[in-house]
């Protein structure tokens, strides 16, 4: 005889994310959040932990703003047991409680430009991080900071060097981890205060006893006072250098190239001592060249060469990229 089997009416496509919200508890992220940030004060008992748990849940059910838990998911994340699901006003109304006002940073040729920075939120980025295993204490990892264009028509935004809008964040990762952000103006210069910047972003993750094995950087990083900052809080640093006139003459006197093969690629490498920055450092300059396809000669070397150059403090005799 065929069993009839009676089902709710309550069926829901999004059912993974009952899973997903007690990994959320049993994890202890609900807890370290209200520790972090404190407890609330409110009528309706929505504390920091649930209300970061509702965005969670609102994310991994396909919802893409606020205002989708309100007008398509609240009867699902309702049926979680123990969960208490806030209005999109709510959950947006108390997050911007969380930020911080704006700070005015005057560059070295007087433009004023935007830092947002927020100590709290990327500490409690690395507590999370650290409580789910994804980083260790004591530990030494490998550091890569960049600035990324993040592309919006806000009232704020800034035309930046891409030529659209937006902000221009700096953004420091560990693996794929993101460890830390800044916000910035779209059109600030990645160079002005990200010595200041990165101080914060080594302060930080020290004090959580995470530290730098390898610090790695584009040529946005290359100056004086932002290479002093990564060699004092990291092992090793790699940034790439800008060609210019004096890295130029010196790469010029280079007669002991090495061929190398990179990715079935045929390179000519060499290795000299830098002194630009500081003179009492041991740092060295690794410079790799490859042959362009352009047929006309160049009046110095005779060949057409594209040249990649890489501050470092590895005196390693590997190659480094």
């Amino acid at each position: 005889m065929t069993k009839v089997q009676k089902i709710s009416k309550n069926i829901t496509p999004f059912a993974g994310v009952f899973f997903a919200n007690d990994e959320f508890n049993r994890s202890g992220l609900r807890k370290l959040i209200d520790n972090q940030l404190g407890i609330r004060i409110s009528t309706k008992g929505y504390s920091y932990g649930n209300l970061f748990a509702n965005f969670f849940n609102l994310f991994l059910s396909g919802g893409e703003c606020a205002e989708d838990i309100q007008q398509h998911l609240r009867p699902t994340l309702e049926q979680i047991p123990g969960n208490k699901v806030a209005s999109a006003d709510t959950l947006l109304r108390i997050f911007s409680k969380l930020a911080t006002e704006n700070t005015a940073v005057v560059s070295s040729s007087k433009k004023e430009y935007q830092f947002n920075i927020n100590e709290k939120l990327n500490n409690l980025n690395i507590k999370s991080l650290l409580l789910t295993k994804q980083l260790k204490k004591d530990n030494f990892y490998d550091f890569d900071y960049d600035n990324q264009i993040i592309e919006h028509e806000k009232f704020d935004a800034k035309k930046t060097y891409k030529m659209n809008t937006g902000y221009f964040p700096g953004v420091a990762t560990i693996g794929e981890n993101i460890v830390y952000i800044e916000n910035r103006d779209g059109n600030a210069n990645v160079k002005t205060a990200q010595s200041e910047t990165l101080e914060r972003y080594f302060k930080l993750l020290n004090n959580n006893k995470i530290y730098i094995n390898r610090s790695r950087m584009d040529a946005g990083s290359y100056s004086k006072e932002i290479v002093e900052i990564v060699d004092k809080y990291s092992k090793l640093f790699y940034i790439r250098a800008n060609k210019c006139e004096t890295l130029t003459e010196k790469i010029l006197e280079i007669t002991d190239w090495q061929t190398v093969e990179i990715n079935f690629k045929e390179y000519q490498a060499a290795s000299i001592p830098f002194t630009n920055f500081f003179k009492e450092k041991n740092y060295r300059l690794v410079v790799m060249r490859e042959k362009t396809a352009d047929l006309q000669l160049d009046l110095f070397e005779g060949e057409k060469f594209k040249y990649c150059c890489i501050l470092t403090n590895d005196h390693q005799p590997h190659l480094i990229l």
